[in-house]
């Protein structure tokens, strides 16, 4: 059976309930009136919402990025450089108590599968990747497959398994809706996370309302997505503490972090994986809130900016990219009538060790518009100044479409 065949007849099944339950609800209506209420039933729920909005204690969530970029002007090269990428993710969880079973805790799995072709490689050749949905090469895999416990009263959770490290740590919420793989884990980075995230043991604590604590051991520097563990015999070892504030004037939320990273010595078939230091800090702050703006719903400007690792002892832990900046702002309804929608500007900054002017510098532009609970219509636009330090400058274009099935 080919994949594409295979896909959709997991999701015609998984249909099934939806289906039946609009039915249920509406069978004492007369024919008309039941075709109606279906109608207004489906309005009402996303497409598994039976399984999403269930106390059974399994949940499961797919969604599907579909994008076609294409490189306008400079890189590598313009012809035939407009391609289609997609990215399917297959998210289970598993909540054991809900489940009443006699194992504490939760367990999720997500299985991944990318098709297409990027323009990294043969156009543009940028170390920040254009698209974060990129994975080098087309993987079908299990990205995660973890256990996590709660002690304290839910204070601290403790979770063994295969994991994403940009999952919870060297992340920003407010950078959440840009495309650039810069705002969220660049896999040219190296480090364990999509596509190549690999077995780690994490600790995540909350001391107070405004203080919590992560720290976490990775299987280091996975090559690729293949195997339980890298064989390198590097371990990497992060820390990072947050602090969550709200401003005197508006009580407008904020959070600082600060973390540090180390990573003991190995061997990939490139060469040997030095031991090397390295820290990291981040600022998100909200700027304005509309007067209409709730917590369910928080409309206004925001703003965000890191930097991490450097370069502390010699080596970084980021051995491709030894230094690097971001910085942006998004805006959550921007439009009258379109509270949902989100509109972004940042840039990104990276120091490298590849000839020409060692640097790249990126700018993305995108407008992220909610057409219903279901599906995301993303225009994108980036302007990549010498791309890995050594190509002309380059114009990407794009669109991107999330269906959050």
């Amino acid at each position: 059976m080919r994949l594409d065949n295979f896909f959709q007849l997991i999701l015609m099944i998984l249909a099934l309930p939806v289906a039946q339950a609009a039915g249920q609800e509406c069978a004492v209506e007369e024919e008309a009136e039941a075709f109606k209420c279906v109608l207004e039933n489906e309005e009402n729920q996303r497409f598994l919402s039976s399984w999403l909005d269930s106390d059974n204690g399994i949940s499961f969530q797919p969604v599907y990025y579909g994008e076609v970029f294409s490189n306008a002007h400079g890189g590598i090269a313009t012809k035939d450089s407009t391609h289609y990428e997609g990215l399917v993710d297959l998210a289970l969880s598993l909540d054991f108590d809900k489940m009443n079973l006699p194992i504490p805790g939760k367990a999720f799995v997500l299985a991944q599968n990318t098709h297409g072709r990027s323009l990294t490689a043969n156009y543009v050749g940028e170390t920040q990747i254009v698209s974060n949905i990129n994975s080098l090469r087309n993987i079908t895999q299990i990205s995660e497959l973890w256990w996590e416990f709660s002690l304290f009263e839910n204070k601290v959770t403790l979770r063994t398994g295969k994991q994403d490290l940009s999952t919870e740590f060297i992340t920003m919420d407010m950078a959440a809706d840009f495309i650039n793989s810069a705002f969220s884990l660049s896999p040219s980075a190296g480090l364990p996370s999509f596509p190549a995230p690999s077995p780690a043991v994490s600790l995540l604590a909350e001391f107070s309302p405004a203080i919590g604590f992560k720290a976490g051991v990775w299987d280091a520097y996975r090559n690729d997505g293949n195997g339980a563990f890298s064989q390198n015999g590097s371990a990497l070892f992060i820390g990072e503490l947050e602090y969550r504030f709200t401003t005197p004037a508006k009580n407008l939320p904020g959070k600082i972090t600060l973390g540090m990273t180390y990573e003991t010595p190995g061997e990939v078939p490139a060469g040997i994986i030095p031991r090397s230091f390295g820290y990291y800090i981040q600022f998100e702050q909200v700027l304005f809130r509309e007067t209409n703006s709730t917590a369910e719903n928080p409309q206004g400007l925001s703003f965000f900016a890191q930097h991490y690792p450097t370069n502390v002892s010699g080596n970084s832990p980021f051995h491709t990219i030894p230094e690097d900046a971001l910085a942006g702002i998004t805006y959550t309804g921007p439009l009258r009538g379109r509270d949902e929608d989100v509109a972004g500007a940042g840039f990104g900054w990276v120091q490298l060790k590849q000839g020409g002017t060692n640097e790249e510098v990126m700018m993305e532009l995108f407008y992220k518009a909610k057409v219903n609970d279901t599906l995301s219509i993303q225009p994108d636009l980036q302007y990549i100044k010498t791309p890995s330090g050594i190509h002309s400058d380059a114009l990407v274009v794009g669109l991107r479409v999330q269906l959050d099935l």
